[in-house]
């Protein structure tokens, strides 16, 4: 099975990890990004993948690292 980029699940650990460093709970960052929560733990989870049009939303709304989420560096 090929495993595109965009599909990769350190994605959603590393999204989990900026969401809990800056205190936002999990339905807020949903709401933030434009997503029900069940959508949202599944972003963070690995199994769907993550649009950009998402993380576009919560890059302007939050201070999470999109460049951490997508590469894992600060």
């Amino acid at each position: 099975m090929t495993l595109y980029l965009d599909e990769d699940p350190a994605f959603g650990a590393r999204l989990r990890e900026e969401r809990e460093r800056l205190g936002i709970e999990v339905h807020d960052l949903g709401h933030l990004g434009g997503k029900p929560v069940n959508i949202q733990k599944r972003y963070e989870k690995g199994t769907a993948t993550i649009p950009i049009r998402y993380l576009q939303a919560i890059a302007l709304r939050t201070d999470i690292s999109i460049q951490y989420v997508l590469t894992g560096k600060r």
